[in-house]
């Protein structure tokens, strides 16, 4: 049954202080487009009701809402929406108080398997809305969709104004008002229930069926591309900054190690902004772990506490109806970001969770701090902030923090260029500055060289399909980036399934190098000859793997996170799990693997090398003694997971010396 045209109602005052809510009940299924999925969807509801906030948990399985009505924001402005929700919800605003302009704002999860806790507003990139600019003197008309399965059901819709200390809180009744009063209208009745774009009749099962949901991961970063921005002039930076003392962090102090201990004496750094490593899309029975190391929800067991529960109900029948099944119960929440309280604990113990995420309000102080002194130059001073593209920060206790500072600038010519630099960061001591600023300083010898050639080093045996892939992973990289800084070494131990110097020969790569072996494969012997072809000791060794989809921006991640003679870079790969592909991929972050590590020629010498002895034909632990020896030679290593740096799955059948 179609709404019948130009059939709004008219708005009255007494609608203020509350909104629609329709309630389906006894539907299978946690995303939205089961709830459209449902034949009673949206014309007949189990329940008509009102509720008084955006913010509902009625204690219940299986059912799906439609929330819907007027917002009347306080004040002119920009506002940021944002929604939670177990399972998926779907926030749409109208441009004006017609049901015919919905656009929708923020949305939580597409497949049913997404969720977040409570208050947890940052977990997907969806959540979060771009700014809307509203009207103190206008109505504005909104859905909110919601399906829940089973589990801890809650859904809540927040907003905040566009400005830097604000805060989400959840939408209250001041700032809402009723579509209609559906109080003497029968059930059956249902001309007057809006019909939009969020109708089953306008979302044909087939359109939906067809819609791809995307990895946040997978989405586009300005991270991705900052390869294509001109560095920063040293110019620009000469004498601006006070150099201070390197003291490298989280140094391993004693001159002997436990055999395969130094995985327990490497930190992660933090990032900023999140850059959506954490694989929240998977489901709640993997992704559990995150959420079980935040201390209040190990103490109280569950989601339960983060919701404050306000039972509003109305006087007479409705009040005794309170308990049928609680669908008027609301509660107020904080906003949670449990990012911010997770550590290397957590990225090493639940290898779903992805880089430790900073918060804006620990970045930007640092970030001011950096233009106020670079205003004080007169060949700089005209530069202006445009963006933070990317900061990370490794903290010693003892020490203090380090942060890599990756920032897109102007200057009056409309010109882009990138600075990317370490600094120490302390903060004031002096009663009579302010505490919280820091003072920010470089780091006497840590510094990134851009002009760094980078060798990838790997060995293979009979593996003649995935050297195809490998080396066309590697061709990709070289078009995408133009990059002519960087050589393949391949050690080939005498393949039979493939000719590995000829395939080198027709490739579309900048620089290679081919060396062939004999007899049993040996990882270890394999990575060593090709690390003595480098002549350069001023040049980067990435070890490497075989299986792998790499990133266009990799060989400038090696060149930023490896410093000569003070640290090494171990990049995290996540392992996909079978039938897991680049578009929709699901498995683990390798925590536990350093097979693959950055390091410069120079410094493998220092450690002495690849151990050929213990490992001449054997490999598995190899990874792990070398860490043990860049750790007592008091090199730094760096650790973060990569965005869309991938191992694929693969089959052991015939691998190297099996059979």
């Amino acid at each position: 049954m179609k709404q019948a045209e130009d059939k709004q109602p008219l708005w009255k005052p007494e609608f203020l202080g509350e909104a629609n809510m329709h309630i389906f009940e006894d539907w299978c299924g946690g995303s939205v487009h089961h709830l459209r999925m449902n034949l009673l969807y949206p014309l007949y509801p189990h329940i008509r009701t009102k509720i008084r906030r955006l913010a509902v948990s009625a204690g219940w399985e299986n059912y799906g809402l439609r929330i819907f009505g007027y917002l009347q924001p306080r004040y002119s402005g920009e506002y940021i929406f944002a929604v939670a929700s177990d399972n998926n919800a779907e926030f749409w605003l109208s441009s004006d108080d017609s049901t015919e302009r919905l656009n929708l704002l923020a949305y939580l999860g597409k497949t049913g398997n997404e969720w977040a806790a409570p208050g947890e507003y940052e977990k997907f990139a969806s959540q979060i809305s771009q700014p809307v600019l509203l009207s103190k003197n206008m109505r504005y008309f909104f859905e909110v969709l919601y399906k829940q399965s089973e589990g801890t059901d809650h859904l809540e819709v927040a907003w905040r104004l566009n400005e830097e200390e604000s805060i989400f809180e959840v939408i209250t009744a001041e700032y809402l008002s009723l579509y209609n009063d559906e109080s003497n209208i029968l059930l059956v009745d249902n001309n007057h229930i809006p019909q939009t774009k969020t109708s089953q009749g306008l979302f044909p099962y087939h359109v939906l069926k067809s819609a791809k949901h995307q990895v946040d991961m997978i989405k586009a970063d300005p991270r991705d591309f900052m390869y294509k921005t001109p560095l920063i002039k040293e110019s620009y930076l000469e004498n601006l900054f006070p150099v201070c003392e390197y003291y490298p962090l989280h140094m391993f102090d004693n001159d002997t190690i436990e055999r395969y201990d130094g995985i327990n004496h490497v930190f992660y750094s933090s990032v900023y902004p999140n850059d959506y490593t954490r694989l929240a899309h998977e489901g709640i029975d993997r992704e559990i772990c995150f959420y079980q190391k935040d201390e209040t929800y190990d103490k109280e067991r569950g989601f339960g506490q983060y919701l404050k529960i306000e039972n509003i109900a109305d006087e007479g029948k409705e009040k005794q109806k309170i308990n049928k099944p609680k669908w008027k119960q609301v509660f107020s929440v904080n906003a949670s970001d449990f990012h911010e309280k997770q550590g290397d604990i957590v990225v090493n113990t639940c290898n779903r969770a992805g880089n430790i995420i900073m918060v804006k309000k620990e970045v930007m102080p640092v970030v001011e701090a950096f233009m106020t002194l670079l205003h004080k130059s007169d060949t700089s001073r005209d530069l202006v902030l445009k963006r933070v593209l990317n900061v990370e920060k490794k903290t010693d206790d003892a020490l203090g923090s380090r942060f890599l500072l990756e920032l897109e600038l102007e200057n009056t010519q409309g010109d882009i260029i990138l600075l990317s630099k370490y600094f120490f960061a302390t903060k004031y001591k002096n009663k009579g500055k302010n505490p919280e600023r820091p003072s920010l300083c470089s780091p006497k010898g840590f510094s990134w060289n851009p002009d760094a050639k980078v060798h990838v080093i790997l060995t293979v045996k009979n593996q003649g399909r995935w050297v195809i892939h490998f080396l066309k992973e590697m061709e990709k990289v070289y078009k995408a980036t133009g990059d002519k800084n960087f050589n393949i070494i391949l050690v080939d131990y005498n393949s039979t399934d493939i000719d590995v110097e000829k395939e080198l020969t027709n490739s579309n790569l900048p620089s290679y190098q081919f060396l062939r072996m004999y007899g049993p494969f040996g990882r270890s012997p394999g990575l060593q000859a090709g690390i003595d072809l480098v002549e350069d000791e001023n040049s980067i060794l990435f070890l490497c793997d075989l299986h792998l989809h790499f990133p266009p921006m990799i060989i400038d991640s090696l060149r930023k996170h490896c410093v000569q003679g003070k640290m090494v870079f171990a990049p995290v790969v996540m392992r996909l799990e079978c039938g897991a592909t680049i578009h929709a991929p699901a498995g683990f972050w390798e925590t536990m693997g350093y097979g693959l590590i950055g390091i410069y020629k120079s410094d493998i010498i220092r450690i002495g090398g690849m151990n050929i002895k213990e490992f001449t034909d054997k490999w598995g632990g190899e990874d792990w003694e070398l860490l043990d020896r860049i750790l007592l030679n008091k090199l730094e290593v760096e650790r973060l997971n990569i965005r869309n740096f991938l191992h694929f799955f693969h089959s052991k059948h015939g691998m190297w010396n099996t059979a």
